[in-house]
């Protein structure tokens, strides 16, 4: 049994209404052509001659940039600052910064790692199988393995997308657009990584921090790039054969469970259901980014109080990276900040360590019969590209709102989920 209960129905349609409503208000996304206007600034304020910028609408502080119109960051908040956030989250990311320096083992170089038989896609097929498997068994209890138990994960996706239908006829679901609270979701945590790159040193680091960045085990970088690049390749697989328990010595219990996976049969919403789903899952997920930084409740507070504290953290952030960077920003143009910063950035490779773990290259090194499994990936997989967004969606909606929407069984005030599933069959 299981289902997606019709009691969440309600409660998702709610918080789409609050949430657009609260991003329709003052300090949503720019409408007007410039960033001083987008963000509530007095026009032609803090120009070129003038110190320190305008101040923001109700936040507090003033921005430390000047110009009246400053570049915003493609598809961003429109907020004066936002292109160096997040340029250098950008870069910090591309370096997997912040991070402890990596300290790599001399006697990796001399066991070379087996050669993967597989492509890139492939690989990412069987991760994304062994990933839909794991999520079921985290959420629902259900093992995919075990057709009694696909049969339920299949259930609560055919209700659920009974229940996706229904909110894509409702005007505040069909209606809603997520794209201001992931612009400002995404600003906040580029401000967030920046903050934690500089707590950590990565942006102005000592010189045995530089050291131990750019010279792991007392060797250039490029020294592990070739043992790096085929763990890369070769660590999804290890990871998926952990995740369905296989052995990593006997490809033949893993190919059998990815056949078994593969065969899933897992309904696909309709066009209008997917697209609600895409939406609310973007949503869910951006507001929920939020209330774990900042500590509130962004649909409670409303868009404008995010906005402001977001502000306020970007302005706080600009100030402390042009201090380590050593970059001017009274009456800069934000454009000229971000290339000087980006400039002035310490020449750090990317860093392996969160892949190159002890552990993964030890499992790589002693699965050399799993690097020789090879799989032709079916031209269309409805297990995966149905069941991995339903999996998202469910999980933003309980961990968002709160609300139990999958039911192990009917409940008893007017379940449906019987019907549904007749009509769906």
């Amino acid at each position: 049994m299981g289902c997606f209960c019709h009691a969440a129905v309600g409660t998702i349609e709610q918080w789409a209404k609050s949430a657009q409503e609260g991003a329709a208000g003052p300090g949503s996304a720019p409408t007007g052509p410039t960033a001083a206007q987008a963000t509530g600034e007095p026009a032609g304020t803090g120009g070129p001659n003038q110190s320190g910028g305008s101040q923001g609408a109700g936040s507090g502080t003033r921005t430390p940039l000047g110009g009246a119109a400053s570049a915003a960051h493609p598809g961003g908040t429109g907020m004066r600052g936002e292109n160096v956030a997040q340029a250098v989250a950008q870069w910090l990311a591309a370096r997997d910064l912040p991070a402890k320096p990596w300290t790599p083992d001399p006697a990796w170089v001399e066991k070379p790692l087996p050669q993967t038989q597989m492509g890139p896609r492939e690989v990412a097929t069987i991760s994304a199988l062994a990933q839909l498997r794991a999520q079921a068994q985290a959420q629902f209890g259900l093992d995919l393995l075990q057709p009694t138990q696909a049969h339920a994960f299949s259930r609560i996706v055919a209700t659920m997308n009974a229940r996706l239908a229904t909110l894509a006829s409702q005007p505040a679901v069909a209606n809603f657009s997520p794209k201001p609270w992931v612009r400002l979701a995404s600003l906040n945590s580029a401000v967030d990584r920046v903050n934690a790159a500089m707590q950590s040193g990565a942006l102005k680091p000592t010189p045995a921090q530089l050291s131990a960045l750019t010279h792991p085990g007392a060797q250039p970088m490029s020294h592990w790039t070739p043992l790096v690049t085929q763990l890369r390749r070769l660590a999804p697989l290890v990871a998926a054969s952990h995740q369905l328990k296989t052995s990593t010595t006997d490809p033949s219990q893993l190919a059998a469970a990815l056949k078994t996976l593969s065969q899933l049969s897992v309904p696909a919403p309709a066009a209008a259901a997917q697209q609600v789903m895409a939406s609310l899952t973007a949503g869910l997920s951006a507001v929920d980014r939020l209330q774990t930084s900042l500590g509130v409740k962004p649909t409670q507070v409303g868009y404008h109080a995010v906005a402001t504290m977001v502000r306020a953290k970007l302005n706080a952030m600009l100030r402390q990276v042009a201090e380590q960077t050593g970059t001017p920003l009274q009456g800069a143009q934000p454009e000229t900040v971000e290339a000087q910063i980006m400039a002035r950035l310490p020449q750090i490779p990317p860093q392996p360590g969160s892949l190159a773990t002890p552990e993964a290259v030890q499992a790589a090194q002693s699965a050399p019969a799993l690097a020789g499994l090879t799989w032709k990936v079916p031209p269309s997989l409805p297990a995966t590209a149905n069941g991995l967004p339903a999996c998202s969606f469910i999980a933003s909606v309980q961990q968002t709102l709160g609300a139990a929407s999958v039911q192990a069984r009917p409940c008893a005030s007017g379940c449906d989920a019987a019907r549904l599933m007749q009509q769906a069959a």
